[in-house]
């Protein structure tokens, strides 16, 4: 180890693969590092992007020595002088008392992950019996269509006045409460929300065992917790999962080793919650932060069970096929991207929206698109946001700072001035229409959210020209897989 008198320190997140790769090189290199976790004392944030111009992570310094990302540091350690320079620096000085931020560690704010915990709810027997009671069978809906194991809204009524000796007015409040918490959901009308004590309105038990969803089992008889709250003990439990078994150089994920995990089984059942949680009411920053976080996290659970997609063909089936149980209804990726967060819009290689007028998921789909969300949905870029699960209190700034730690990178943009060449991601291509009418008008926003200086000159300068070509960045599907 490198005998040092000054400091190196390292801004990063945990599980960031480039804040890891940065971290393994200045060890292998003998250099001592003091690692501050962004995510852990929230208010460097705002002092890294005024003292850097930048949002990601990781972000280094030698002493007062501004060297930048991990892809800098690579570039620095590759000149001899350069390289020597810092070195000797830090070896021979002291940094300047308060140029650099370090935290006392009682600063510290810990992310709790939360543990499975099923409290068990009064109205889970009801169920039971409901499943036992003879009253569920199959009704014809329409002229074409018939529903299999339903019951009326009268034969329910019925059944419970009878069963538990109670008023007919008693009984359609246990319904309500069924309904209320998605132990059974209305056949005819998905978004109904009242019960009805009707002989032609027909109701279903919320039954998943026979999907194909990964949290998919036995209807979860726990009581509901709030639907934001679940989505980010979701989100913290899986991104502990891959910091644990991420290799040290951030280069790989050991999804097996994730697999057969302790916490992985609680992640699952936590997972199950998913089946009666209720999002139809979720304010739209709510809905927002909830269907990010649970998107990020059906994607590791998914390559965790069935491993990464390999090509082209696999790769648009997981996104089609790897789905949860949410609220009683089935929701894939591209459900979750396409039908909530960008307000129910054809995606790429779909030929419809995914969800049409009759569909109850239609109810959840988000009023606007925020074009932010592409750069908060897993992350893959080499410079990673300061933040990784998104909560519904701050996902404005949140996703303002997931955006512009994106583009700071060379994944998202690239400008050859003297050529007039602008180098967009292909993001902006895909869905462009979330961006503006036009390739101007997506430039436009680029150029409004771009917050590192030297880029955003950059663009500038391109674009008062007037005379600039547009190219797309190939996109990088590597997988971060350990085979």
């Amino acid at each position: 180890m490198l005998e040092v008198v000054g400091q190196v320190v390292v801004y990063s997140v945990a599980g960031c693969p480039h804040c890891l790769a940065a971290k393994k090189t200045l060890k292998d290199s003998g250099v001592p590092v003091i690692d501050v976790s962004v995510d852990r004392f929230p208010a460097v944030r705002s002092w890294l992007q005024e003292k850097t111009g930048r949002t990601s992570v990781p972000q280094i310094f030698f002493n007062e020595t501004y060297v930048g990302g991990n892809d800098d540091l690579q570039t620095v350690m590759k000149d001899e002088e350069a390289w020597n320079k810092l070195l000797a620096d830090i070896q021979t000085n002291q940094p300047e008392e308060g140029s650099l931020l370090i935290p006392h560690p009682s600063e510290a704010t810990d992310v709790v992950v939360s543990e499975f915990v099923c409290e068990s709810d009064p109205s889970a027997p009801i169920v039971e019996e409901l499943q036992e009671s003879g009253i569920l069978h199959t009704h014809r809906t329409s002229l074409f269509s018939c529903v299999k194991d339903a019951f009326s809204g009268q034969h329910f009524v019925s059944w419970i006045v009878t069963a538990k000796e109670v008023a007919e007015k008693e009984a359609i409040d246990i319904g309500q409460d069924l309904l209320d918490k998605k132990y059974i959901l209305p056949v005819q009308n998905g978004t109904q929300t009242t019960l009805m004590n009707d002989p032609k309105v027909y109701y279903r038990l919320n039954e998943t065992s026979k999907s194909d969803a990964l949290n998919s089992g036995p209807t979860q008889k726990c009581k509901l917790r709030d639907a934001g709250e679940l989505s980010e003990s979701l989100r913290r439990t899986m991104l502990k999962l891959t910091s644990d078994h991420i290799s040290d150089d951030g280069k790989v994920v050991n999804y097996k080793e994730i697999k057969v995990a302790e916490e992985f089984e609680d992640y699952v059942k936590m997972s199950q919650e998913l089946q009666r949680v209720s999002i139809e009411k979720l304010d739209q920053d709510e809905l927002k932060a909830f269907s990010i976080n649970i998107y990020n996290a059906l994607v590791i659970h998914a390559t965790v069970i069935n491993g990464p997609p390999s090509n082209w063909f696999s790769r648009a089936r997981f996104f089609d096929k790897m789905s949860y149980i949410i609220g009683g209804h089935r929701y894939c990726l591209n459900d979750i991207e396409n039908g909530i967060l960008r307000a129910n819009k054809q995606g790429p290689l779909q030929f419809s929206a995914p969800f049409g007028k009759s569909d109850p998921r239609l109810k959840t789909s988000l009023i606007q698109v925020d074009p932010r969300i592409h750069f908060a949905l897993n992350c893959g870029a080499k410079s990673c946001p300061p933040i990784k699960t998104f909560s519904s209190k701050n996902i404005n700034a949140e996703l303002q700072l997931a955006t512009e730690a994106y583009l700071e990178t060379d994944e998202a943009l690239q400008i050859e001035e003297d050529r007039g060449i602008i180098h967009l991601s292909s993001l902006l291509k895909w869905y462009s229409s979330d961006f503006g009418d036009t390739t101007d008008d997506g430039l436009r926003w680029v150029l409004k959210n771009v917050v590192q200086p030297e880029k955003k000159a950059a663009l500038q300068s391109v674009m008062d020209t007037e005379k600039y070509k547009v190219k797309y960045i190939v996109y990088d599907w590597g997988s971060n897989s350990q085979d």
